[in-house]
């Protein structure tokens, strides 16, 4: 097989948030990176006295943890305002969808996005005097599934 020329690079993409998976919000200029994209399945082993190797059993998806890394903003249309008004929204299942584009979601781009996801941290602005850098803040979540679609148009 020839060498890909297909690659694709990590600083492109695009990446949203919702509450409803209708009604999107691109984040992308405030975002810094997306972490936690393995999923795994299940699995369990058994051994037999007879033979060498184990039984393996397979299962359902075990659930993806993501965290994403934001610039503190004090805007309200961005993305720390935005996820930070959701994560101290009261109540124990509020919804939250996060989709994203590796190559920034242009017409047949491939994008992943989230079941039915759960906030489960948020990172508030740290301070260091020592620092001269835009402040980080972020969050994570649990995702049980995600689904690759092209979009469209």
């Amino acid at each position: 097989m020839a060498q890909t020329t297909a690659q694709v690079s990590m600083g492109c993409g695009k990446l949203e948030v919702s509450t409803n998976n209708t009604d999107w919000t691109d984040i992308s200029g405030v975002s810094q990176s997306l972490e936690g994209t393995e999923q795994t399945k299940m699995s369990g082993e058994v051994y037999t006295l007879d033979g060498n190797g184990p039984l393996i059993g397979g299962g359902k998806f075990e659930p993806l943890e993501i965290t994403v890394n934001i610039v503190y903003t004090e805007t309200d249309a961005e993305g720390y305002e935005l996820v930070r008004e959701i994560f101290e929204t009261a109540g124990c299942d509020v919804a939250f969808y996060l989709r994203w584009s590796p190559r920034g979601g242009g017409a047949g781009h491939e994008q992943i996005t989230t079941g039915n996801s759960r906030l489960t941290s948020f990172t508030y602005p740290p301070m260091d005097a020592s620092a001269g850098g835009p402040i980080m803040a972020g969050f994570s979540l649990k995702a049980g599934t995600v689904t690759t679609t092209i979009v469209a148009s």
